[in-house]
């Protein structure tokens, strides 16, 4: 394996950077949007005006950049991987197409509800579908994570049901899919305790994220539980990876410190560590799955054996390297910018 690792092109490695950095920035910061509508489910009628306004203000700005990340993913997949992303496409196209779905109807429900000349019982029907699909999305982004596991994905298949609905009907994909839900609305739930004024509603949103992470927690017991239905060996992976252990142990050990933050309403350090966590458990699950992209019962698709050809490769860490300098440093300003406006 360390040769296999240290005999690959430069250019592959920028490539894989790329898709790595754009999976934790996508659930980071569009998992914090996604979540921000699942919270509705639980907003008080007394403080909902106030809270709808707090989630639409922090939202606002930016939750259409956040997609930027998606995107980047499939363009990286599609010319960088292609084998990888054809599969994908074909075998889980009701799922990407759910999901797909999800985001459009998310997108058109909240512009409405933010931007409608007129605020009439049309409101409810916006609401209604921007905390559905803002459920709907995340659920199927995780299902089809859940799909490229060992037993997922079956190339050679008799009937439909088993070349593009059991890779994903399965016990362990909706699982992650649930997790994945749940881990979104717990970033929300923390950002926004530093969008709220302090009170009564920063109280309300601190307590959802307190009762968000403990629910998220379970529902990490519940994957592992639903790898074992399917004969999927999960726990032995991650207790034979040194570094996979390690990142657990660490999002473990700093769950006392960030409900002491959250208690003493330490807003920066919850959101560090809220941050972190979520960057350890997405560290740790890429790297028991690494350097495979799909499991496939004749051969794993891999970073190393799916990748376009060096002059392709190279044209796109160019284009990635190129890009990044305009886009990330405008990202950025968008951020400041909007920032300044709300301090105002």
């Amino acid at each position: 394996m360390l040769d296999l690792v240290t005999n690959q092109p430069i250019t592959l490695w920028i490539v894989i950077g790329f898709l790595a950095v754009s999976l934790l920035l996508y659930c980071l910061l569009g998992g914090a949007d996604f979540g921000a509508g699942v919270l509705e489910i639980f907003l008080r009628k007394r403080q909902r005006v106030e809270q709808h306004k707090i989630i639409e203000k922090a939202m606002g700005p930016v939750w259409e950049a956040n997609h930027m990340w998606l995107i980047l993913m499939v363009v990286i997949l599609f010319m960088g991987f292609p084998e990888v992303y054809s599969l994908i496409s074909i075998h889980l196209h009701l799922p990407l197409t759910a999901m797909l779905i999800g985001i459009i109807a998310r997108g058109c429900s909240f512009t409405f509800r933010h931007y409608d000349a007129k605020k009439g019982r049309s409101q409810k029907s916006y609401a209604v579908f921007f905390i559905f699909s803002s459920v709907w999305t995340p659920l199927c982004l995780g299902i089809v994570m859940g799909s490229l596991i060992p037993g997922g994905i079956h190339p050679v298949y008799a009937t439909y049901r088993e070349g593009f609905i059991d890779s994903w009907f399965r016990p362990f994909p909706l699982a992650l899919g649930l997790f994945t839900v749940c881990l979104f609305t717990f970033l929300a739930a923390v950002f926004l305790i530093g969008e709220s004024p302090a009170g009564e509603i920063r109280t309300s949103f601190t307590r959802r994220a307190r009762v968000a992470s403990i629910v998220t927690v379970l529902a990490g017991g519940v994957v592992f539980f639903a790898a074992q239905l399917d004969d999927i060996i999960l726990i032995p992976r991650f207790l034979h990876s040194a570094i996979a252990t390690a990142c657990m142990i660490l999002a473990t050990i700093s769950l006392p410190f960030f409900w002491m933050g959250l208690r003493k309403e330490w807003i920066w350090t919850v959101r560090s560590l809220a941050g972190i966590q979520v960057v350890l458990i997405l560290s740790a699950w890429l790297w028991i799955q690494f350097p495979v992209l799909v499991h496939l019962p004749g051969g794993d698709l891999t970073l190393f054996n799916s990748h376009a050809p060096d002059r392709t490769l190279f044209q796109l860490a160019a284009a990635l390297l190129v890009g990044s300098a305009f886009i990330l440093p405008s990202l950025f300003y968008l951020f400041q910018v909007f920032k300044l406006d709300e301090e105002d």
